[in-house]
């Protein structure tokens, strides 16, 4: 069905709320910003459009708040990440029936790498795109396309699996599939309303939807 299956990683792959809280909690503190609304909605967009629509702060305040908050995940949020049960199984069965498994996420690709190898499952994956500190590669949209710069299969050969509107809609952007698992951050109306081809409960679901099994 598909050959190249891409993967979002929080909420997706891994369980990272508690690590990005108490970053985002400690950031906040330091920075004088109060917040009493569901942090989750942090967990997916890039910060640098999050915390202006969010927080309501201004492009210093928000590139000081995102420095700060990189310099104290690097150290404690990274590694406070669980991998859903049954994500190993997944991506090795994947691999196994010969299809092809990148990441497109908006996190920093630097931090997505440390995750993956942390969770011991980067050997699963092909190529890693993930936003850049330059500047470079910012959205959904952008990690997408760095993708199929890179690997040799169409958009018609390939699906995104993702938990958020953010993954749902740049999906729909570069016209590529987009399966959504509801156990991560996002819900099945907020999916369903954006037009993912199918929904998913849990990692085992997910394998039965690419591989029938």
């Amino acid at each position: 069905m598909y050959d190249l299956i891409l993967f979002d990683l929080d909420g997706t792959l891994v369980n990272s709320q508690r690590g990005i809280e108490f970053c985002l909690r400690h950031v906040f503190d330091r920075h004088g910003v109060t917040f009493t609304g569901d942090i989750t909605k942090f967990i997916g967009p890039p910060f640098v459009r999050s915390f202006p629509q969010f927080l309501g702060t201004d492009e210093r305040k928000t590139e000081l708040m995102i420095s700060d908050y990189r310099d104290l995940y690097a150290t404690t949020g990274v590694y406070q990440t669980t991998l859903f049960r049954g994500i190993t199984d997944l991506l090795s069965s994947l691999k196994n029936s010969g299809k092809a498994v990148a990441l497109a996420t908006t996190k920093p690709r630097h931090f997505a790498e440390v995750i993956l190898k942390h969770k011991r499952i980067y050997k699963y994956f092909d190529f890693v795109s993930g936003t850049e500190p330059d500047g470079s590669l910012t959205d959904k949209v952008d990690v997408l396309n760095n993708a199929f710069s890179h690997l040799p299969f169409s958009h018609e050969q390939s699906v995104l699996i993702g938990d958020t509107i953010y993954d749902a809609l740049g999906a729909k952007e570069v016209g590529l599939d987009c399966i959504g698992v509801t156990y991560g951050y996002g819900t099945k109306d907020e999916l369903t309303s954006c037009g993912v081809k199918q929904i998913a409960t849990s990692p085992r679901e997910v394998k039965k939807i690419l591989l029938g099994q």
